[in-house]
């Protein structure tokens, strides 16, 4: 199954690395298609510039076209009135030709004679004419020659504009062409992408398919397991990285919700802004008004005059009862005397009452220290006597493999023996090699039976240790939350003798000083689920002290007193405090989620009473099922199981198996550790402590249920305002500008 998964692995990796291969030739594809693109868009720009300038040489023809027509025009009319007056001269003539027989010879002579002059006037003329008609012509046909010109001109531009046009459209084609192209190589790529991310989800499954089939061969290898211990806490340390990663994703998804939470209180403020901007025009509206009430008011300022008067009157009666309220106020002051001298016994007492809570924390901080000295001395001597053990362990198995290879070097001697041999070998011969085999087959049971009981002993020392370990470790927790209690209780004297010393400066010097928010204390009544399922379960109140460094929940209020806490959360590893929803808490009540709000916190900043069941759960085990088929012993996570296949109870070392009706038998889901039903039902100390914790850096979350929607959101905002000055993100950014974190 494992080579399965491993050649399933390789061929996805082979795959992942082709689907990369054509991811980068799509996008070189790509850049390609948009340098096309970019080369199409510059010869399509030359173009229209080319169009451009043919329509400007087209329209310059065209003018002068039509400026050649008027010409040739006008010399056509200039000739058709000098043929027509041609015509008339020369009708004249012939008029005047065919009417000189009638007159006589005198005054045809002399008509002759003016007609001769004024016929050589009129070819004189005529020449003239002729020679203004040529050169009119010669004009007419230069411009006729220059009009075909211009006509070839306009149709080859226009032919030019044609093929211009033609270009134009097939770039436009070849265009569109390429950014259907481009859209689809990107819908190719986003595909391509999708397919990727898929493969790589195909990946993580086959990785902790693989994982699983590994702790499934560790099961099926216990003693191979006992022996690499160190290899299996490895492994476990692995996974509880891989939680811690999912930790920080959930995390990042929560700050991309604060971050559209913060863009809609922005968008709120930018309409509060719009909204105090037409105030303001209103206001300026008021104050224009305003302007011309106070033109009236300068009327009105006559009468308030007379009014004046009057008001003196008053003044005196005035300071009549002002004479009477000093004596009150030296009254007063008296008793506020009296009741400083109270206040400043009462500080006496609390500081001596603050003396002796430093002593006790002082030897509760000593008590500690000596434990912590015990335990890693007990560490140490745990590790001697373990390194011991491993020797007496490797020669004891040294000498047992010495005496079954010995014994099946005898064995394979006696059958190597000729056949021929055999009848020759004596009687007493084979008595004593019988006898031989007999004692070597009982000192082999007889180191077989030694060496289970040296591993039991050593199995029951090391119990004994760890039980140790265990019980000194929940010590040292209580006394840790102890200590924890009294210096809130120590904060809370020191605030009061603040708050006392503040109001006797207030008396002294007449002033109202206010306290910080911040710095107030906060606590009261909070309820916490009983278990993850809050519908079958309930809530539990509890009693919540909330002080500049800690998050205290007590079962009640006598036990805040005797200073014994439940549950103490650092408050600088806590991350976040937010109102839930119904996605949340799907569990809850609806009615109840107005006054539900949740705390974010690591797993480290976590301290909880020995023996009180655990309420929050890390963050990538919160959501899923109920534990209600599980056993909690010892840090032991016991569930009901059984074996058909060959398994032995790490306790007892008896059959934890059978094929057919198998004994009722408990695993633990961290350790995989495996006993018997019997030793937990009769109440048998042979158990050791579990191998493996929880992951004290995993994020945890805490659901805590308000009396009042009121009261929620007065929790939820004065948590925001604490976390914000000193929770987790405070801490670290204090700390990477060089500040000084303190450790508790």
């Amino acid at each position: 199954m494992r080579d399965g998964l491993e050649r399933d692995l390789v061929n996805l990796q082979t795959q992942l690395d082709q689907e990369r291969t054509h991811k980068n030739h799509q996008a070189d594809l790509v850049t390609q298609a948009e340098s096309k693109v970019q080369a199409l868009q510059a010869k399509l720009d030359s173009a229209f510039e080319r169009e451009a300038v043919a329509r400007k040489e087209a329209e310059k023809v065209s003018e002068r076209l039509v400026q050649l027509e008027k010409d040739r025009n006008s010399l056509e009319l200039e000739l058709r009135g000098m043929t027509s007056r041609y015509e008339q001269e020369a009708r004249a003539l012939r008029e005047a030709s065919s009417a000189a027989p009638t007159h006589n010879y005198q005054s045809s002579a002399q008509a002759l004679a003016a007609l001769q002059e004024r016929l050589n006037a009129e070819k004189q003329k005529r020449q003239q004419a002729e020679a203004s008609s040529q050169e009119k012509e010669r004009q007419n046909s230069m411009l006729s020659v220059d009009y075909r010109q211009l006509q070839q001109q306009l149709h080859k531009l226009e032919g030019e504009y044609r093929q211009e046009c033609e270009k134009v459209k097939a770039l436009q084609k070849q265009l569109e062409s390429e950014t259907e192209k481009r859209t689809s190589l990107a819908s190719d790529l986003q595909a391509q992408m999708s397919e990727l991310s898929l493969m790589r989800t195909r990946e993580k499954l086959l990785v902790r398919d693989l994982e699983e089939a590994k702790e499934a061969r560790s099961s099926l290898e216990k003693e191979l397991h006992k022996l690499e211990a160190q290899k299996s806490v490895d492994d476990v340390q692995m996974k509880e990285l891989n939680d811690t990663l999912e930790a920080e994703q959930y995390f990042s998804t929560l700050y991309k919700t604060q971050v559209r939470e913060l863009r809609e209180e922005v968008d709120e403020k930018s309409r509060q802004v719009v909204e105090l901007e037409e105030e303001r025009t209103s206001l300026t509206h008021q104050l224009q008004l305003a302007v011309g009430r106070a033109d009236s008011e300068a009327l009105a300022r006559s009468i308030a005059e007379e009014t004046v008067a009057e008001l003196e009157k008053e003044k005196t009666v005035k300071e009549l009862e002002i004479n009477d309220l000093i004596s009150r106020h030296s009254a007063e002051v008296a008793e506020k005397d009296s009741a400083l001298n109270a206040v400043k016994e009462r500080e006496q007492e609390l500081s001596k009452s603050l003396e002796t809570l430093k002593q006790e924390k002082d030897s509760l901080n000593s008590q500690i220290q000596m434990l912590e000295d015990e335990k890693k001395k007990a560490n140490n001597e745990r590790q001697d006597k373990l390194d011991k053990l491993d020797r007496q362990l490797k020669t004891e198995q040294l000498l047992k493999m010495q005496a079954v290879n010995k014994l099946a070097e005898i064995m394979a001697r006696r059958e190597n023996l000729p056949a021929n041999r055999k009848p020759k070998a004596s009687a007493s011969d084979l008595r004593r090699k019988e006898k031989e085999c007999r004692k070597l087959q009982q000192e082999l049971t007889l180191e077989r039976d030694k060496f289970s009981q040296t591993v039991v002993k050593h199995q029951k020392e090391v119990q004994d240790l760890q039980a140790l370990l265990y019980e000194e470790n929940q010590a040292r927790v209580r006394f840790q939350m102890e200590v924890d209690s009294k210096d809130s209780e120590i904060e809370s004297l020191h605030r009061t003798i603040a708050n006392l010393n503040s109001e006797t400066a207030s008396l002294s010097s007449g002033a109202d000083n206010d306290i910080d928010e911040l710095d107030s204390r906060l606590e009261g009544w909070l309820s916490i689920p009983n278990k993850q399922n809050i519908k079958r379960h309930g809530w539990r109140r509890q009693y919540v002290v909330v002080s500049s460094r800690k998050i205290i929940f007590y079962n009640s209020e006598n036990d805040k007193q005797n200073s014994d806490p439940v549950l103490i959360l650092d408050l600088t590893k806590v991350f976040h405090v937010r109102s839930v929803t119904q996605g949340d808490v799907i569990r809850a009540e609806v009615k109840d989620i107005p006054r539900i709000f949740q705390l974010l916190y690591a797993g480290e900043g976590e301290s909880r009473k020995p023996g009180d069941t655990p309420g929050p759960l890390p963050l990538h085990e919160s959501a899923g099922p109920d534990k209600a088929g599980t056993l909690v012993h010892k840090g032991h996570e016991f569930l009901a199981i059984t074996f058909h296949m060959p398994t032995n109870c790490e306790v007892c070392q008896r059959h934890l198996w059978h094929m057919f009706k198998p004994p009722p038998a408990l695993e633990c889901k961290r350790c995989r550790f495996k006993i018997h039903r019997d030793h937990l039902d009769r109440k048998e100390d042979v158990v050791a402590p579990c191998k493996v914790n929880y992951d004290m850096n995993a994020a945890k979350e805490l659901l805590l249920l308000a009396s009042s929607v009121e009261s929620q959101q007065n929790w939820v905002t004065r948590l925001s305002k604490k976390i914000q000055k000193s929770g987790y993100k405070a801490q670290h950014t204090t700390s990477s500008d060089g500040a000084k974190v303190s450790p508790r």
